[in-house]
């Protein structure tokens, strides 16, 4: 049971961060959002803070992916 509280807890978290991510990530066309993120990025360079962006979006979606497996392999292994 602990385990399974624990999976859950970061399966949550995961989930929160990564729809964070994705309301912070530009969209392809130019819009209010974009000059927006251009004001606060400008010193990292908005093609490599989208690059980290996008690259943070795909690792925490494998993360959940993988905690979501494990999860189900200890609700399974309990009963």
């Amino acid at each position: 049971m602990k385990a399974t509280s624990i999976i859950g807890f970061f399966i949550v978290i995961m989930s929160l961060l990564l729809i964070l991510i994705i309301l912070i990530q530009s969209p392809k066309k130019e819009s209010i959002n974009q000059i927006f993120m251009e004001k606060n990025f400008r010193f990292f360079g908005i093609k490599r803070t989208n690059t980290f962006l996008e690259n943070v979006t795909w690792f925490l979606s494998i993360v959940i992916f993988f905690l979501t497996l494990f999860f189900n392999f200890f609700v399974r292994s309990k009963h």
